[in-house]
């Protein structure tokens, strides 16, 4: 029995290291991603497009040293939320939720989320941030909030502000790393893009079942309407009557259930129409 569970985890790894999590089509050559320890990998192609997809966000100079501007009056307003708090009400804790503050600017007490829900994210405090300001870059974080109601863009800006306290005045670190940024951006699509020519990757036949974990094993979600749909047996792929290339049928969903494929059932040949209501008479998903 051991035995079999052991080889069971070892075919599930292979599925979660091996097959693309964007198309489910591809065997990565990690050409361009790298080998990773997290079991989401990603073919070359999807990694270059999805890389692509952020180039409006690095489209130009200004954009980058804008969107670091508003990320920096976001600190900004974060920090200042947080040191206004002065613990719940019941449990008088000074520890919030780091992903409601970060997210949605809300100041939630992290212990009496974790009691209610069950679960929650990190607890943050402004003790532990100015610690950790104190720590890393050697800044008292109250000084900085209440004198300057800035902060240093980096550790190297806090470094000059350490030597020199009139480092302020002239401080253009800001602009100097979204220089950095916007550059690094563009050099690396570039590389990607030359990288891309020597890539290996493997296009399967059939789609991967998309869902990896120990209770989905050997299932997947039709796209479209989410309901669940058992797989092929234990061939990590799904079955031919979830597959619009199967019926000749063009869509951007790789996966579809019988429900939804019939909506094309007009588009469909005379012999997948009989097939098609074969299977309905079955019963099958």
């Amino acid at each position: 029995m051991k035995d079999l569970l052991q080889e069971n985890n070892r075919q599930k790894h292979q599925f979660k290291s091996y097959y693309c999590a964007g198309c489910l089509l591809s065997k990565p050559c990690q050409l361009l991603t790298g080998w990773s320890s997290e079991w989401k990998s990603y073919c070359c192609a999807c990694y270059y497009e999805g890389e692509r997809d952020r180039e409006v966000e690095y489209s130009s100079l200004e954009r980058v040293l804008g969107s670091k501007q508003k990320e920096q009056v976001r600190k900004i307003v974060q920090l200042q939320l947080l040191r206004g708090y002065l613990g719940c009400r019941q449990c008088k804790s000074l520890a919030v939720d780091a992903y409601s503050l970060y997210e949605k600017n809300k100041l939630v007490c992290q212990p009496c989320l974790a009691r209610k829900t069950g679960g929650s994210s990190s607890p943050i405090s402004f003790l532990g941030q100015s610690k950790w300001y104190k720590k890393r870059w050697g800044i008292i974080l109250e000084e900085w909030l209440t004198n300057y109601r800035n902060l240093p863009e980096n550790k190297s800006c806090a470094n000059e502000w350490l030597k020199d306290r009139e480092h302020l005045k002239v401080c253009q670190c800001l602009e100097v790393e979204a220089r950095e940024t916007y550059e690094l951006f563009a050099n690396s699509l570039r590389e990607m893009e030359e990288k891309l020519k020597e890539c290996q990757c493997e296009v399967s036949k059939k789609i991967r079942v998309s869902d990896y974990d120990n209770e989905n094993y050997g299932y997947t979600y039709c796209e479209k309407c989410e309901i669940r749909i058992a797989g092929a047996g234990k061939m990590g792929v799904i079955k031919n009557r979830n597959d619009p290339r199967f019926w000749g049928i063009e869509s951007k969903f790789k996966i579809l259930c019988l429900r939804c494929i019939g909506r094309f059932y007009g588009k469909l040949s005379r012999e997948k129409r009989k097939t098609f209501n074969k299977y309905v008479k079955r019963d099958y998903k």
